[in-house]
């Protein structure tokens, strides 16, 4: 079985992420919060649903993509959790001393959303494929040196937040603890996978290293679960969040938000509209030759 911290000692939940790739964090939601969220992605995901009922498809796997602007419990609660973004920072913040550059002077930036995504699994999905995400960004592992691990050798994280609890039974995400210290030839085994079971309030946080896959699910109700990946701010995210958004409804998020969407710069040159912020730039396409 996965291991255990609260959120409230990020400090234990990275060593544990250090040892085992993936740790359950306790304490990171409420009840409420997470049907807020359930209602949030309902309304796209039971669409998918009722479409593929009414050409008698199978319920499969239903995605409400763009949930990080579709949901302001997660953007604006979830994801800005202090102890959350320590363990984030921890591990992806790029902070370097640039070529010529006065002593002491670096450049840091923090980890920037990749995607955010509700994956609903319905009644008889099979199990997923064991995979590592960072497959995303042709990642190729050497394996880590005297069993230890090598601190910024990964590009990206998730944390998954059940909207259901989740059990072996109905598709609890299935990891192998260790795997993200493997070197790139080697293939996992089902017998070495552990189950990611979570209470409603739980989130299973993990590197882009580590694999895993979701469980197949046999229960006759779906089992629904919010995911938020994120990756280094120099890697190119999974979704394209600057075209998914009007400039005026990022212009609703808290600055943390945009920030961590990538709307607004740590570095002062990656990713600049006209030495601008994106959030700032003109964004009118039908003026543009």
């Amino acid at each position: 079985m996965a291991r255990r911290t609260p959120l409230s000692d990020p400090h234990r939940a990275i060593d544990i992420l250090k040892e085992d790739g993936g740790v359950i964090l306790t304490g990171f939601t409420t009840p409420c919060e997470v049907e807020k969220v359930n209602a949030d992605a309902a309304p796209y995901i039971d669409a998918i649903v009722k479409d593929r009922l009414s050409r008698g498809l199978p319920q499969g796997v239903a995605r409400c993509h763009r949930l990080f602007g579709r949901s302001e419990t997660a953007r604006e609660i979830w994801l800005q959790q202090p102890d959350l973004l320590e363990i984030f920072n921890h591990f992806l913040s790029t902070v370097s001393q640039p070529y010529n550059f006065e002593d002491g002077v670096e450049l840091a930036t923090a980890p920037i959303l990749s995607a955010a995504t509700t994956l609903d699994n319905g009644p008889g999905v099979k199990q997923q494929g064991l995979h590592r995400d960072d497959f995303l960004w042709q990642q190729t592992h050497r394996g880590h040196q005297g069993n230890e691990y090598a601190l910024g050798s990964d590009v990206g994280m998730a944390v998954l937040v059940p909207g259901s609890a989740t059990t072996v039974e109905n598709g609890a995400t299935l990891f192998i603890p260790g795997s993200h210290m493997w070197d790139h030839s080697r293939r996992p085994k089902i017998e070495e996978a552990v189950s990611a079971e979570m209470s409603v309030g739980e989130a299973f946080i993990f590197l882009s290293s580590t694999v895993h896959g979701g469980g197949a699910n046999s229960t006759p109700k779906s089992r629904p679960v919010h995911g938020f990946f994120f990756c280094r701010s120099y890697i190119r995210p999974e979704e394209n969040q600057h075209l998914l958004w009007t400039r005026e409804e990022v212009r609703k998020w808290s600055p943390a938000a945009q920030r961590q969407a990538g709307y607004i710069l740590d570095n002062p040159y990656l990713g600049h509209c006209d030495e601008k912020n994106p959030i700032d730039a003109e964004r009118d396409q039908d003026t543009r030759v």
